[in-house]
């Protein structure tokens, strides 16, 4: 191949994370297929990873629905394939699990908070037993990408987010910051490394 702009830079050493992190303490190994929680979330792709977590596309093949029996027409609980729903699912290295700050934090904020804010959504939370230790696991709603992938895929392709998007974006960041403060947390900010300067 002789257009090498075809691969795009990185700042990332690695692509993936260290197979000497899956050790006892350090991850738990997850292969496509596997289930958690009494078979109830089933993982089909990876989505990420950072240093103290790997994160997972899993169904949640628990949703269930009330429905009148055919003949009867009494009330019964149905599995409902059509109600299932996709979720993040993020396991923390055995190190990370106790005490886990991330799931504390979650449940202040879906406590304090009437709406969501446009916060991710903590849905499930329980620890899982693997061979390198007890992991905990938290699942969360699925989201799209992040705003900085969308807007590196609009300026790859010469493009800019329309004006009325740009505000609406803003807004909703606005909102979650005020949310996150009237809870008592404040946000870490991000480093200066994602501006680039000019």
């Amino acid at each position: 191949m002789d257009n090498l702009d075809l691969f795009k830079p990185s700042l990332l050493l690695h692509t993936q994370e260290k197979m000497s992190r899956y050790r006892q303490g350090g991850f738990h190994p997850v292969n496509l297929g596997d289930t958690f929680k009494a078979s109830r979330y089933k993982v089909y792709h990876k989505l990420g990873w950072g240093g103290s977590s790997t994160v997972w596309l899993a169904r949640d093949q628990s949703c269930v629905a009330l429905a009148p029996h055919p003949y009867h027409g009494m009330l019964m609980l149905y599995v409902s394939p059509r109600l299932q729903r996709w979720v993040s699912l993020k396991i923390k290295t055995a190190e990370g699990t106790k005490p886990s700050r991330e799931l504390l934090v979650h449940q202040k904020l879906s406590k304090a908070l009437a709406s969501p804010h446009h916060l991710v959504q903590l849905l499930d939370s329980f620890v899982h037993q693997g061979p390198n230790g007890n992991h905990q696991c938290l699942v969360f709603e699925l989201l799209g990408p992040t705003l900085d992938a969308v807007v590196a895929e609009y300026n790859g392709a010469g493009l800019r987010l329309d004006d009325t998007t740009v505000l609406r974006i803003a807004r909703q960041l606005l909102q979650s910051l005020a949310a996150i403060h009237r809870a008592g947390y404040a946000h870490g900010g991000l480093p200066l490394s994602r501006f680039p300067s000019k």
